[in-house]
């Protein structure tokens, strides 16, 4: 219960930037620029966001360092992510599933789907980076 109200949280934050910075790429930069550039403009802020909440919940929350704790947060919020992209695609966008699903056969989808994966792994990666501290620590 616990990985659920943990992934559902890591959701929630970066999708509420995704929710934002959605539109602003589909009617303000695509239109200019091509689906591709936007995509690739707004992944640099996608991919901060979530490092930050990753880092965020898993300290906020407390999240044990083993494998499978911070595993089941990325996959329950990649899983909920999922699902809110279908409903999206379909309610918002009025796409068909195969329509959506075939947009990811293209380099815009492409790097979506590392995004998505990006999302899913940050869990278990956030903790292993080095953090800049302001000093040198003299440790590799």
């Amino acid at each position: 219960m616990r990985a659920l109200k943990t992934g559902a949280l890591y959701f929630a934050l970066v999708f509420e930037a995704g929710w934002v910075l959605g539109p602003v790429r589909e009617l303000c930069v695509v239109p200019h620029i091509g689906r591709t550039a936007g995509v690739l403009l707004e992944a640099p802020l996608m991919l901060g966001t979530t490092i930050i909440a990753a880092r965020w919940t898993i300290r906020r929350v407390a999240v044990s360092s083993a494998l499978g704790p911070r595993a089941a947060v990325g996959l329950v919020a990649l899983g909920m992510l999922l699902i809110a992209e279908v409903i999206g695609a379909r309610w918002l966008r009025g796409l068909l599933i195969r329509d959506y699903v075939a947009g990811f056969f293209s380099v815009a989808g492409c790097i979506t789907i590392l995004l998505f994966l990006l999302f899913a792994a940050m869990p278990l990666i956030v903790e292993r980076w080095p953090r800049a501290t302001g000093h040198i620590t003299g440790r590799f």
